[in-house]
């Protein structure tokens, strides 16, 4: 909002700069319509004028032969000061403008070399002796198209202040929309997101349009040329297919609302083609009658914004920021697409200037550039927090391997202090008491003893990928040694020996579990099943112990280090516990073969 402000801000000096005339010069105008522009200086007399007032709007509808002459009795009131003024006509989009003062003619236009000294406004210099009256003829030419323009009598120090701050505003803008564009563009490349892409292409045209229709394209970057009139048309026509398309892609309307989607895609197709059609016509058959064309093609521009004002209305269900941003975007347009299109029709008496067209395709631009570049601060944000999340799991990761290496170290540290560490002393007594074969049998037993040690910590069957025979053999050892529980081990199709990394894992898990469902849930079954499918194998470990909540009991961290095991291999874990019936755990492995 605060772009918005500043644009406000920026572009209130344009529209408020007050207006200032020399009251020592009268002027008594008219004018007569040539339908075929076939008259000339000669003849004008014979003609019937109509009053033509200052500041009052002649609008003679689709013109396409038709040329206006405008008769100025211009005199200066003063008796001793000569007197200098400027007679301006509003319409910077007029193909020739024509004075003839005596036997001097000048001659201004968009279909001319020349140009007005003033950007504001098409001018001619008048300079007035004391007392002088002078007789003025002025001829505008606007070949196929809308015409209406007005004239007044202006201070030239009025005029630079307003062709100065016009200018300066429009270079300015231009340079920002440029400047978004570039870092739109940049967004593009890192994002590889379309959006940006329509983005660019509705800005580079808003801003082509923008130096078109406030004459700073004539003005200040190319004089010479002579196309314009239909070059404001066509651009217009454009930049408006450029919108709809950016902003259906911006409402996400193909998956949202694809009706509405197909029909501003249509809409758009039919104006485009229109436009080729146009301009062939154009080249070929420059006497062609365009009228139906300009009604066809306002037609659809306001049956495109109703559709897309529609569809902006129907977005508030679905993302209402996006939609928000999009009516605010899209009512100022709303209001001047309509009046402009009633102007043409003649259906209201005035619509809004071209200081207005500037004001909101800029403040759609800014909006929608400031719109996109705040959604990747976000992005980028959430994608940050994510990666810290990420970096978080992996320390967490680290910390329980970390954990589980001690627990490990821990177990085999109290095995060898508690076993070993006491049998060998047993020996060293031995030896000194000179009882050599009660102390060869204590060794030979303390070898068994660092066998089975051995055996518990990891099978050297498991080197051979005899993942079965493994589980059989500890789960035949814990057997021996539980009393109020009871290990089953079950196969599937499960093959005696597998070449799979995930192996010395799932021995571990399977003891882990085993360890849970005794020590915690007090399960009198635990019991294994190990299926074998064409893709993937599947591990289920039931017990009937005490279970537990899983929406008010966390994981623990046994079992989060086990779900974190199955998916180092892209496995999917899955427990389901229900208080005092037990609990299911099942690991789906892919298989590599």
């Amino acid at each position: 909002m605060r772009i918005i402000y500043l644009i406000s801000f920026l572009l209130f000096p344009l529209l408020s700069c007050a207006q200032t005339t020399n009251k020592s010069i009268s002027v008594v105008s008219s004018y007569t319509v040539d339908q075929n522009s076939s008259w000339t200086s000669r003849t004008l007399q014979q003609q019937k004028f109509q009053p033509f007032k200052q500041n009052s709007k002649v609008n003679i509808g689709y013109n396409k032969d038709a040329a206006v002459w405008c008769r100025f009795i211009v005199k200066n009131l003063s008796a001793s000061q000569s007197a200098k003024t400027w007679l301006c006509f509003n319409n910077n989009h007029i193909d020739s403008l024509s004075l003839y003062d005596g036997r001097l003619i000048k001659t201004i236009g968009d279909r001319t070399i020349s140009q007005s000294p003033f950007i504001e406004t098409l001018a001619f210099e008048l300079n007035l002796q004391p007392g002088e009256e002078r007789l003025l003829w002025v001829r505008v030419k606007k070949e196929t198209s809308y015409l209406d323009f007005s004239y007044s009598l202006e201070d030239q120090a009025y005029l630079e202040g307003k062709s100065s701050q016009k200018t300066a505003l429009t270079s300015f803008f231009i340079g920002m929309v440029f400047l978004l564009l570039m870092i739109n563009g940049i967004l593009f490349f890192m994002t590889k997101d379309r959006l940006y892409v329509y983005y660019i292409g509705y800005s580079i045209l808003t801003a082509f349009y923008t130096a078109i229709t406030t004459n700073f394209a004539k003005h200040v970057l190319f004089p010479e040329f002579r196309f314009f009139s239909e070059c404001r048309v066509f651009t217009g026509a454009l930049w408006y297919i450029a919108l709809s398309i950016f902003l259906g892609h911006f409402l996400k309307l193909k998956e949202n609302q694809p009706i509405k989607h197909k029909l501003i895609i249509v809409l758009g197709g039919i104006n485009f083609l229109l436009i080729l059609i146009s301009i062939s016509l154009l080249v070929f058959y420059k006497d062609f009658e365009f009228r139906y064309f300009f009604v066809l093609g306002y037609i659809i521009f306001l049956a495109s914004i109703v559709v897309l004002f529609w569809a902006a209305l129907t977005h508030l269900k679905i993302e209402k920021t996006q939609a928000i941003y999009a009516l605010l975007a899209f009512a100022p347009q709303f209001v001047w697409g309509a009046c402009l299109i009633l102007k043409t029709f003649e259906i209201i008496p005035k619509s809004l200037g071209d200081n207005w067209m500037l004001f909101i395709s800029l403040y759609e631009v800014f909006l929608f550039g400031y719109v996109l570049s705040r959604n990747y601060i976000d992005i980028f944000l959430k994608n940050n927090e994510l990666m810290q999340q990420v970096i978080f799991e992996k320390e967490s990761s680290l910390r329980a391997i970390s954990e589980v290496q001690l627990r490990e170290r821990r177990n085999i540290a109290n095995i060898i202090h508690d076993n070993v560490g006491s049998k060998i002393a047993h020996i060293i007594h031995l030896f000194d008491m000179k009882n050599a074969g009660l102390a060869k049998q204590t060794i030979n037993e303390l070898a068994e003893d660092i066998r089975e040690i051995s055996h518990k910590i990891l099978p050297k069957a498991l080197d051979e990928g005899a993942l079965i025979s493994s589980l059989q053999s500890q789960i035949s050892s814990l057997n021996a040694g539980l009393t109020d529980a009871k290990i089953e081990l079950f196969c599937y199709d499960f093959p005696d020996k597998i070449d799979e990394k995930w192996i010395y894992d799932l021995y571990l898990i399977a003891l882990e579990v085993i360890n849970n469902a005794i020590k915690h849930g007090n399960a009198e079954l635990i019991t294994i099943e190990l299926y074998k499918y064409p893709k993937n194998y599947h591990f289920q470990f039931t017990d009937d112990g005490l279970g537990f909540d899983l929406q008010k009991t966390s994981k623990g961290f046994g079992l989060e280090n086990i779900e974190k095991r199955v998916n180092y291999y892209k496995g999917n874990f899955e427990i389901s516990s229900v208080k005092n019936e037990g609990t299911i755990i099942q690991i789906n492995i892919p298989s590599n073969r």
